[in-house]
């Protein structure tokens, strides 16, 4: 008696799950066009309106400000470097000649023996050089670039409302 010796089938690889319809898109691909459009219309603008707030505050506290301490000139005694790094010390004396202090740090590119126009905060074991003021440059920059995009931004809803006015209403067909 012979058995009947079936052949194998081959085995088949597993194929991905495919859409119900056929051409519909993945799960998540149709819902980036409307994050793409809450992104733009919505917290671009959030965002250009914060920014020029922050921006023109920056500009309306700091533009004068000048920072606390003693006013005195600041000599420098002692110029060190070591391959590329320098440290400079000296001896500050307040413009009224009552507070002298020795052994403070200075700007590393200050050579020996020059006198520099400084302020000398008492909590500090440094000096702060005159003119020292806020640069504003990136203030500017930033309220420059947020009114550009918040510019382009309007320009593109400015289209987008004309279009949307522009397009012809599809009648219903009548019911009977």
């Amino acid at each position: 008696m012979t058995a009947a010796v079936t052949p194998a089938t081959p085995a088949t690889p597993a194929t991905p799950a495919t859409p119900a319809t056929p051409g519909a898109p993945a799960r998540g691909v149709d819902r980036l066009p409307s994050v793409a459009a809450a992104l733009f219309w919505i917290v671009l603008p959030v965002l250009c309106v914060l920014m020029l707030w922050h921006g023109s505050s920056q500009l309306a506290t700091r533009i004068q400000d000048v920072p606390s301490g003693t006013r005195g000139d600041f000599v420098v005694t002692t110029h060190n470097c070591q391959q590329k790094l320098c440290i400079t010390g000296g001896t500050f004396t307040s413009d009224d000649k009552k507070l002298v202090a020795k052994d403070l740090l200075g700007v590393y590119r200050w050579r020996m023996g020059t006198k520099h126009r400084v302020v000398y905060n008492l909590d500090a074991a440094d000096v702060i050089p005159l003119p020292a003021q806020w640069d504003p440059t990136s203030a500017v920059l930033g309220i420059t670039g947020a009114a550009v995009l918040l510019g382009l931004w309007g320009w593109c809803l400015r289209a987008a409302l004309r279009r949307a006015r522009t397009r012809p209403v599809r009648s219903s067909p009548p019911t009977g």
